[in-house]
């Protein structure tokens, strides 16, 4: 569907049904729009905030990567900082007796 491992700043769309729109960047979805009975369009960022409403479906994606452009450079085009599977990242696993000790504790909250 998405491929969210680009660094580049490739926008993909997504329409669903016809009157259903996500727009994906590098790593994430970033907005949606939906399309109402007249026909105009609206649309809402990432966290469904309304960005507004707009009378054809260009100018609903033009306004949805306008919101998220900002943002965009810092967090979704940046290099991944994730370690690589296998190597140490300095975090210590719980010993069995501690997690058990942990999880008795837990219980006799309920």
């Amino acid at each position: 569907m998405f491929g969210f491992t680009r660094t580049t700043p490739e926008i993909t769309w997504k329409s669903i049904e016809g009157d259903f729109l996500l727009g994906a960047c590098s790593r994430r979805i970033f907005g949606y729009a939906t399309r109402g009975a007249q026909g105009s369009w609206s649309a809402f960022d990432d966290e469904a905030r309304p960005l507004g409403v707009f009378a054809d479906l260009a100018a609903t994606k033009s306004a949805l990567w306008r919101a998220h452009r900002e943002g965009h450079d810092a967090v979704c085009a940046a290099p991944e900082t994730r370690p690589r599977r296998g190597e140490r990242t300095g975090a210590t696993r719980t010993s069995d007796p501690e997690r058990s000790r942990t999880a008795a504790a837990r219980l006799t909250s309920w």
